[in-house]
């Protein structure tokens, strides 16, 4: 049902290095869906050919296991010059664009999306999947309020117990961790550090080493103290100090014996919190979207 000559294109949603990202209707049932669209020589440049397959695969897995805090893939196609992803259209926007309008959240807020977040990230690395490009454009919020983790494009599996690690240069300059930029061997605990600078970016309005160029920024990334506002939380500051420690193998959520995504739902940080509620969606979004319609364009940078 979702072949090209059935869709209406309705919108541009997003555009990436290698494709646009369009809000469709089916011709036939109506329904809003998200059409990401990769040109297959642009992908050939760039030599992504193993990132567009790696996405459709981690889409398709994710898909069979319906989580509530990863977009699901409903179908994919090509023609002779694209290739074709649909997924759910979440008409709240994206955390980018609401932290550009609202510059800070109280820290109830982030509380609610740092939960559902690493609820996402922990279903993935049970995948053997690592993210390696989480940041505020790619988590989407839905009609209520909830978050959605989207665009798995840089991910990369590691299902290979032998060979956990990894040595590929990609992400985004903001939120990259210290041993990517080091090119060392990477892990699971490069999405934590990611997690931790968008926490704090949602605290503060900045994320922790932000600079005007991306050599001091990453300058700062491997050797600035981390600083916080006087007026954030202790146990806070802790959660982020452990997430955002430059040693991966002291990090939270990296250590050998108990690490993982359980590591960092355990801190006192999340003390208040249950995660069968959080799993469920039971919690009350602090923020809902406010839109008249799915048809409300609101949320969206109005640059596309």
């Amino acid at each position: 049902p979702f072949l090209l000559d059935n869709l209406e294109i309705l919108k541009v949603l997003g555009k990436g290095c290698m494709g646009k990202v369009f809000l469709v209707r089916s011709r036939t049932t109506q329904e809003l869906r998200a059409l990401k669209s990769i040109v297959k020589d642009l992908v050939i440049e760039q030599r992504e050919i193993t990132h567009t397959l790696a996405e459709r695969e981690i889409l398709a897995t994710v898909a069979a296991i319906d989580h509530p805090f990863l977009a699901k893939l409903h179908a994919s196609f090509q023609d002779e010059h694209r290739l074709y992803l649909i997924t759910d259209y979440y008409c709240g926007g994206d955390l980018a664009t609401q932290m550009s309008t609202c510059y800070t959240f109280t820290p109830e807020r982030v509380l609610f999306y740092a939960a559902e977040i690493i609820d996402g990230i922990g279903e993935l690395h049970r995948l053997g999947v690592l993210y390696r490009d989480l940041k505020p454009e790619n988590i989407l919020l839905t009609q209520e309020g909830h978050i959605v983790l989207t665009d798995f494009g840089l991910s990369k599996w590691l299902t290979n117990e032998t060979d956990q690690s990894t040595q590929t240069f990609c992400g985004t300059a903001e939120y990259l961790a210290p041993e990517l930029l080091l090119g060392d061997a990477y892990s699971f605990g490069i999405d934590y550090w990611s997690y931790g600078t968008i926490i704090y970016e949602m605290l503060t309005g900045i994320t922790p080493f932000w600079a005007d160029n991306h050599s001091e920024m990453y300058r700062r990334i491997l050797e600035e103290p981390l600083e916080f506002p006087t007026d954030i939380e202790y146990d806070t500051a802790e959660f982020l100090a452990a997430l955002l420690d430059r040693n991966p193998a002291t990090r939270l959520g990296c250590s050998l014996e108990h690490g993982g995504v359980d590591e960092i739902k355990t801190h006192p940080y999340f003390a208040s919190l249950s995660w069968d509620d959080v799993y469920h969606r039971r919690l009350t979004p602090p923020y809902s979207p406010n839109l008249t319609s799915k048809l409300d364009f609101a949320n969206f940078d109005p640059l596309f």
